[in-house]
């Protein structure tokens, strides 16, 4: 009995450590922790995601002060950040900021996400409940936030702690929430906010930007905008020329799209994905969040007699046909093409195109009247 006992407390243990080695290793570290940047500090997970070290102890130093989070105890996975007590940190970022007191600290693998909060202090859970579920982080237990949070669309209300009733309105993006009600969310991604004190909440898009050499420098994102959440543009910009790529929410932890191709490409989020290079111009710019598609278009050939205003098209997005609208001028040609720049439809002296047997996607009509030609982007639903 007592060796089957002792077999059975072997396989235990040695079951255990195996769940426990199938999670990375995270520890902190740097000048203003107790060991310096001598040795990582572990932090402690259940899931490989989120991972939490209580009674921290910060006393900052005069020189080289700080702290980050490293996978492996290791430098080749490290991250680092700007804000405290919270923030979102990045591969290779710089050294947090940390303040001194004894903290609970939360970092979030996946997202960069990270909390200091003071030790002993339990601020309430503030939850997002009903056609979508998460739960919110907070840095004062007053603003709670997520990023990236990707919901369905339905009913969804903030619940405080276990609460029975949510907190809601009938107004979205934007509103004030009131105990009782709930707000109808459209599926898509956004960057929530919602203050517990007041009850004002915002669902904000999330942000797409182009950062590089090419278009200013890798420490400055240019911002592109969306009416959406899905198409994203940016408009007549001058782009020095040089490698870049396209980010989610300014941070390296959340998706970003290199690639090869240019003008026209769709862009690869592998982590080894290639930057791509931007040749000198300027151009407005179209990219695809779901498909990872853009375009970057030379508008130097549509700077010509005629406004770029001048031609409009409705409906777009449309799922039978296209009608284009030129004013008082005649439309000579429509050449339309497809994200990979071929041609797929071709017609003089119409103003009408019809749709219907085209896949979903995105598509772009060159419009010519007389000398002068414009680009407009379409989209087949």
């Amino acid at each position: 009995m007592i060796k089957k006992l002792l077999a059975f407390c072997t396989v235990f243990i040695a079951g255990t450590a195996m769940m426990m080695g199938q999670h990375a290793n995270i520890g902190m570290l740097g000048g203003s922790m107790p060991n310096g940047w001598g040795s990582d500090v572990d932090m402690v997970t259940t899931d490989g995601i989120i991972y939490t070290l209580n009674n921290v102890v910060i006393s900052v130093p005069p020189v080289d002060p700080g702290v980050k989070f490293r996978q492996d105890d290791a430098w080749s996975m490290n991250w680092g950040g700007s804000g405290f007590p919270s923030g979102t940190a990045s591969q290779n970022g710089p050294n947090i900021p940390a303040a001194n007191g004894t903290w609970d600290v939360t970092f979030n693998k996946n997202t960069g996400a990270y909390t200091f909060l003071p030790s002993g202090v339990i601020y309430d859970q503030v939850s997002i409940v009903g056609s979508s579920s998460l739960v919110l982080s907070t840095a004062d237990g007053i603003t709670y936030t997520a990023e990236n949070a990707i919901l369905d669309t339905g009913d969804v209300s903030f619940r405080i702690n276990d609460a029975t009733v949510g907190w809601g309105s009938p107004s979205f993006p934007t509103g004030v929430a009131v105990l009782g009600q709930s707000i109808p969310v459209l599926g898509n991604s956004y960057n929530i906010t919602f203050n517990k004190n007041t009850g004002a909440y915002s669902f904000n898009y999330v942000t797409i930007s182009l950062i590089g050499a090419g278009v200013v420098n890798w420490d400055t994102d240019v911002d592109l905008s969306t009416t959406n959440g899905f198409n994203y543009t940016l408009s007549n910009f001058t782009f020095a020329g040089g490698e870049a790529k396209f980010r989610l929410n300014h941070v390296w932890t959340w998706t970003n799209w290199g690639g090869t191709d240019f003008p026209v490409g769709t862009g690869n989020t592998e982590a080894d994905a290639p930057n791509f290079v931007i040749v000198a111009g300027t151009y407005n710019v179209m990219f695809d969040r779901i498909s990872g598609e853009y375009m970057f278009m030379d508008i130097t050939a549509l700077r010509n007699d005629f406004s770029a205003s001048v031609i409009t098209v409705h409906p777009n997005p449309t799922q039978n046909v296209w009608n284009f609208n030129a004013g008082n001028n005649s439309i000579n040609s429509i050449r339309i093409a497809d994200v990979t720049g071929k041609e797929i439809f071709s017609a003089s002296n119409t103003s009408v195109v019809d749709a219907t047997s085209f896949a979903a996607g995105i598509y772009f009509a060159k419009v010519t009247m007389g000398n002068a030609s414009q680009t407009i982007r379409l989209i087949k639903n």
